[in-house]
C-alpha cells in the first residue's frame, strides 16, 4: 500500500513541476498591507495559495481531532464512574434482599 501512495505522490509532483515550468510567464505581485512579494509566476502563487489552504485545513483538522480525543477520554472516565456506581448499587440491592429475607446471600 505504501508503494502505491509513493507512486501517486511522485506522479503528482511530476505533473506539478511540469505545470509550473510550462506556466511561468504571467508574473504577479501580492501586496498585503505594507508588505509586497517579489514578482513570481502566477502558477507558483496558485500553488502557494493551495499549499497554505492545505496547511490551514490540516491545522483545523488536528485541533478538531485533539478536541474529540479529549471528549472521548472524558466520556470514558464518566462511563467508568457510572459503571462502578451501578455495580455498587447492584451489590447494595443484593445485600438488602439478603437481610430482608433473613438468609444471607453468598
Amino acid at each position: 500500500m505504501w508503494i502505491i501512495r509513493w507512486l501517486l505522490f511522485l506522479i503528482v509532483i511530476f505533473f506539478l513541476v511540469g505545470f509550473l515550468s510550462q506556466n511561468s510567464e504571467p508574473k504577479v505581485q501580492i501586496q498585503i498591507i505594507t508588505w509586497q512579494s517579489p514578482q513570481l509566476p502566477l502558477s507558483f502563487m496558485l500553488f502557494l495559495a493551495a499549499l497554505v489552504g492545505y496547511i490551514v485545513s490540516l491545522l483545523v483538522a488536528v485541533i478538531n481531532q485533539l478536541r474529540l480525543r479529549s471528549e472521548i477520554s472524558a466520556q470514558k472516565r464518566r462511563n467508568q464512574a457510572l459503571q462502578s456506581e451501578l455495580e455498587r448499587l447492584r451489590n447494595f440491592m443484593i445485600e438488602e434482599e439478603g437481610t430482608e429475607s433473613g438468609v444471607p446471600h453468598p
